[in-house]
């Protein structure tokens, strides 16, 4: 009996590549709203801070211009891999990996962690650190250990992807995998961003 992929770890050897497409879409649409309703803004492809005049149009633009530019690194990636690599499959693979990053966005704005937040920023803005709890420490902590699991989980979801989309199997793959992702955070915050920050 051949054993069915995990859904949860790999969605790509499970589901359609037009059902994927769609999760995708709805998952990049219902991003760039919580992104403009959280007022947080992707200064970089991994990294996320405040922004209050962040409009619905800027939040969509940057999360499309995030997912185009990941795409088009590892499909050019995955043509030197595998020539047959497909587009909408390195397409889908970034699109899905961004949905436990959404829910790290949802989960810091928790009226607690929120709170918890806004107390030890101030304590460190007054250097009054000696006001910040136990309590305060161990939701910090607890939000943090959080945010580096979903962190985790989007680049495992994404390591599947890619590895599905161009049939990776060797070390040397994995490392252009990795240094794709790196190049995508560089040219997104030194270029692209500095753009979008001004539109």
């Amino acid at each position: 009996m051949t054993k069915r992929p995990n859904a949860f770890i790999n969605p790509f050897e499970r589901f359609t590549e037009k059902k994927l497409a769609i999760a995708g879409t709805l998952c990049l649409l219902a991003g760039a709203i919580l992104f403009r309703w959280c007022r947080q803004t992707n200064d970089g492809v991994y990294h996320i801070a405040p922004k209050p005049d962040l409009t619905l149009t800027g939040a969509l633009t940057e999360a499309i211009c995030c997912t185009v530019l990941l795409t088009a690194l590892l499909w050019v990636l995955g043509k030197f891999i595998n020539i047959k690599t497909r587009v909408i499959d390195l397409a889908n693979a970034t699109l899905i990996h961004r949905i436990p990053l959404i829910l790290g966005i949802l989960m810091i704005q928790l009226p607690v962690v929120k709170t918890t937040t806004e107390r030890i920023l101030h304590a460190t803005r007054n250097n009054t650190i000696q006001e910040i709890t136990s309590r305060d420490l161990s939701i910090a902590s607890l939000t943090g250990l959080l945010m580096l699991g979903l962190l985790v989980y989007s680049i495992v979801l994404l390591v599947n992807g890619f590895r599905t989309a161009v049939h990776a199997k060797k070390a040397v793959h994995y490392i252009g995998f990795a240094f794709a992702l790196i190049l995508a955070e560089v040219i997104y915050r030194s270029f692209i961003y500095p753009v979008l920050s001004r539109l």
